[in-house]
């Protein structure tokens, strides 16, 4: 039965963890919250939270574009409200997130059963790679591959915190995408076959003492390190903040620290020293992934 009113509620995520390129991705806590109501009157698109005074408040936003070309219609009777937690242009999912959520507003408007594996699928065709969907939709750490993508998820080790540093510089996705070779040298893709299969197995397990180790990379952070400076600033210190290990967030600039879930406001103020411009967040994983109500 189709519903006049709907709410759903998506994490943010950061994606590549290191040598897990276009496969790899964790949620992050800061979620991205969409609700929708049929009602007389013209469309109304309201935006608070991050991005508030920038994102498009109409028919252009992603989330509003991303519905009404799901349902196929002007949308000429829907109220669409969105509040924001995750920074934007920052690596850390906004726009995978906002797909997701609007293409299950759109299922439930329609009086679909939700699926995670459709929406997956779905969102990753729009979004052009699965990792910070998968993240979005179902939460936890996700491995994501294939086309049609299919995606698992492993539960986030208990004793794992984590550091988002929100850069204050910006880099376009397609500057980071450029930065990158076309090709590489067979012993990069085997090292990074190597590690990721090594991370994916610290995470399963908890065993983060590996973690140093598995998060090294020959595919994307060495190209892209010149033009984030902050990601610069933080990749080589891992020893010296106390961290597990660094990784780029998404195509970046933001970056995310590992460590130990005790350590992490004493990791924090250690990052602020180095890089005081940037906004630090000192977090756990986000186990929760799509919430409807």
């Amino acid at each position: 039965m189709a519903a006049t009113q709907v709410m759903i509620d998506v994490p943010g995520s950061s994606a590549n963890l290191g040598p897990g390129y276009d496969c790899l991705a964790i949620a992050l806590p800061f979620r991205l919250r969409v609700w929708a109501e049929r009602r007389p009157g013209p469309l109304s698109v309201h935006v608070s939270g991050e991005g508030a005074a920038s994102l498009p408040q109409d028919a252009s936003n992603l989330v509003a574009s991303t519905l009404l070309a799901e349902l196929d219609e002007r949308g000429d009777d829907l109220a669409i409200t969105i509040e924001n937690e995750i920074p934007l242009g920052a690596g850390c999912g906004s726009s995978a997130a906002a797909i997701v959520a609007a293409l299950a507003v759109a299922d439930l408007l329609r009086g679909r059963e939700l699926s995670n594996a459709s929406l997956v699928l779905r969102a990753s065709a729009i979004e052009g790679h699965p990792d910070n969907v998968a993240a979005s939709v179902l939460g936890g750490i996700t491995i994501a591959a294939g086309d049609p993508a299919v995606a698992r998820r492993i539960d986030p080790p208990a004793g794992l915190g984590l550091v988002v540093v929100v850069a204050d510089e910006r880099v376009a996705t397609s500057h980071a995408r450029a930065a990158l070779s076309p090709d590489v040298p067979r012993s990069s893709a085997v090292w990074n076959v190597q590690h990721a299969a090594l991370l994916v197995h610290a995470l399963h397990t908890g065993s983060l003492e590996d973690l140093s180790v598995a998060f090294t990379d020959r595919l994307h952070q060495d190209a892209r390190e010149p033009l984030m400076p902050t990601f610069a600033a933080l990749r080589h210190r891992t020893a010296e903040l106390g961290a597990l290990g660094v990784t780029l967030s998404g195509a970046g600039p933001s970056v995310l620290i590992w460590c130990a879930a005790d350590a992490t406001e004493q990791v924090a103020e250690s990052i602020r020293t180095v890089v005081p411009t940037a906004t630090v967040y000192a977090v756990r994983p986000e186990s929760s992934g799509l919430v409807a109500s």
